[in-house]
Formats: structure tokens, C-alpha cells, sequence
């Protein structure tokens, strides 16, 4: 059996012959389903239900670890060793990767952030960036809002999804290129076990992972008719956590805002970067000779340049904090001469 994703032109195939495995994988990307394919594969990926074959590796010394796994590297291969419980073998002349292990719920997770690894050095290459935040258009103007994992993003997206004036592009990787235009990169949408939210229990699962506690995830095909479609970048928010009930919104200078985008972008801090699945050398070559950090800059800076960037202060009160965005972005400010740039409270 066989799933087909095309991710702005990263044409990546997933095989697999447990029927439910693959359709987890499906659900995760089903905004970018392609049956068929249209083309050949830029990656391929094969999950094998089956224990993993150590017993068949050279014996290759560990290049790195990381909290989840152990990578090895053997010329064009690379073998990740998720601690004895699974084992992708990754071919990058061939541009395939398969994977082992006995636990279905590992190997799906081994898979979405396989396919995230793949997808984003593709879009790094086209200089389409992605940046840890939400984004989304409302009443037609783009969106991005900065805020680090565990954040609020999840419920801020949530909540402004009830507003009909609004479209979602990201609730976490949102796609920016060199002229400052979002693009869609919708992708499941995870919030906290037993938090409200609405959806009917058929659109939602509860995935146990490797580092994190377990999360309930919502398909995005839930919300298919109300993701929007690639718009220029109007509005610039870095998020700011606050202890109170103050909700409020305030003008930022174009200095600060690039530091915040150094560290959501160009570092990408939050945003998945999957060095274990890539080469050593080749991950350095990539980041460096490659020009991926200049793109990013690059992009960053047209992307302060062509918003208008605000420090948006969030209290211990979401819908309040939807409330504040929505009152901003609908132009319900004091009618002063200075209102395009004063505070707007909740």
C-alpha cells in the first residue's frame, strides 16, 4: 500500500503494508495528498512493521546522539538507532529511507518527522522558509504571530478558526518567501489530553512520543474549507506571555522584530530540523555553502520590511486574547491621529 504527498513540489511516497499505519501517515498530511503523484518520487519511505536488523549492520562507530535516537553514518547511509526500539536505514544516493520496528506508534512518528526533515530542506532550497509561529489571513490580510512551544499557538489558532473573518495558512510552520508572502503549511493541529475543543472525537487521536508527553492531535481536514490561500505578510506579532489578564497589543520596532525572527527562522528555533537524517558533513554544507542561513535572513528582513511588526501581550485569558487580535486586525481602534500604532487592550 502506498500514500503519495506533494509539499509545494517535494513529491515524497510512504510504503507501507499495515493498512492502519499508512492511514495515520495520511491523516498527518492530508492537505498535501497527491494520487497520483504526477511525477517521480523525490524521497521514498518504507515502514516495516518487523524487529529491526542490527544484526545485519556494519560495524560502524556512532557519529552523534540525540535524546531520541543514536545516528550512525557509513558513507551514503545513515543509521539511526532509536535505542533498540526501531532502526531507519536512510540511503541519500538513492533518496530512501526505511525503517523497523515493532511498535506501530513509533514508526508513525519516525515517519512525520522523516517527511518533515525531507519537505523542509526541499523548501529551504526554493527559499520557502518556514518560521515556528501562527499564521493566517484575516479579511484578507496576512498574519504571522511568534510565540515559542507552549505558547498558545494551538488555542489562539483554535479560537480565531470560530471567527469567519479568518483563514488559517499554519498553526506552526507557516512558509515565508524572499517577497515576504506566506504560504499554506497546514499540518495537524495538537493541543493538550482532555482540552475542549470542539471537534467531534472521529477527527481526533492521542499520540504517545518520544520526548514530549502524549498530545491529541486534529486532523486538518476538519478545518479544509478554512485554509486560506498564500497572501502577503501584513501583520507582524511577537508574542509575549503574560501572568495577568492584560491583553494588549503594542508597536515594535523593526530592530526588535528581526531578532525575534533571527531566533523563529533563521536559527529556527521550535521548527524541526531533523539534522539526524541528514549527513553530518552534508547538514554543515547545506546550513553553510548551500546559502540557506543567507536566504533566511534574507527573507526575514523582507518580511520586517513588509509588515507592520507589533509585541502582541498575552494574558492567562485565550478568548480574550482572540478577542484583542480579532478588535486590532478589524481596525477597532480610538480614531486619534496615532491610532495605527497604539495599544489596543482586550
Amino acid at each position: 500500500m502506498i500514500a503519495n504527498f506533494d509539499i509545494h513540489g517535494c513529491r515524497i511516497q510512504v510504503r507501507c503494508l499495515d493498512e492502519d499505519l499508512l492511514a495515520q501517515v495520511r491523516r498527518d498530511y492530508s492537505w498535501f495528498a497527491a494520487d497520483p503523484l504526477g511525477g517521480q518520487p523525490s524521497h521514498q519511505i518504507e515502514l516495516v512493521v518487523a524487529p529491526p536488523p542490527f544484526e545485519a549492520l556494519p560495524p560502524v562507530r556512532a557519529a552523534f546522539t540525540t535524546p531520541r535516537n543514536v545516528c550512525y553514518h557509513d558513507g551514503a547511509r545513515n543509521y539511526i538507532d532509536y535505542f533498540g526500539r526501531a532502526l531507519a536505514v536512510l540511503d541519500h544516493d538513492r533518496q530512501e529511507c526505511t525503517v523497523h520496528g515493532t511498535d506501530p506508534g513509533l514508526l508513525h512518528e519516525i515517519a512525520y518527522l522523516q517527511i518533515l526533515s525531507v519537505a523542509g530542506q526541499h523548501l529551504d532550497t526554493l527559499g520557502l522558509h518556514r518560521i515556528h509561529a501562527l499564521a493566517g489571513s484575516y479579511r484578507g490580510r496576512g498574519m504571522i504571530l511568534m510565540l515559542p512551544s507552549g505558547g498558545g499557538k494551538s488555542t489562539m489558532a483554535l479560537g480565531l478558526l470560530e471567527n469567519p473573518n479568518f483563514r488559517l495558512l499554519a498553526e506552526d510552520t507557516p512558509l515565508v518567501d524572499r517577497r515576504a508572502t506566506i504560504l499554506p503549511f497546514p499540518l495537524r493541529i495538537g493541543v493538550r489530553p482532555g482540552e475542549e475543543t470542539g471537534v467531534p472525537e472521529r477527527h481526533t487521536r492521542t499520540l504517545r512520543r518520544m520526548e514530549f508527553d502524549p498530545k491529541t492531535v486534529i486532523d486538518i481536514d476538519f478545518f479544509r474549507d478554512r485554509i486560506g490561500a498564500a497572501t502577503p505578510a501584513d501583520y507582524l506579532f511577537a508574542g509575549q506571555r503574560s501572568l495577568g489578564m492584560v491583553s494588549e497589543i503594542h508597536p515594535m520596532s523593526r530592530v526588535a522584530a528581526l531578532r525575534s525572527l533571527v531566533n523563529h527562522m533563521v536559527i529556527g528555533l521550535g521548527v524541526y530540523q531533523g539534522l539526524e537524517f541528514m549527513l553530518e558533513r552534508g547538514a554543515v554544507e547545506l546550513l553553510g555553502k548551500g546559502g540557506v542561513v543567507a536566504s533566511r535572513l534574507h527573507s526575514a528582513w523582507s518580511l520586517v520590511n513588509r509588515s507592520r511588526p507589533y509585541r502582541f501581550v498575552m494574558g492567562r485569558d485565550p478568548s480574550k486574547n482572540c478577542r484583542t487580535l480579532a478588535a486590532f486586525l478589524d481596525g477597532e481602534r480610538a480614531s486619534s491621529g496615532d491610532a495605527g500604532s497604539r495599544a489596543h487592550p482586550g
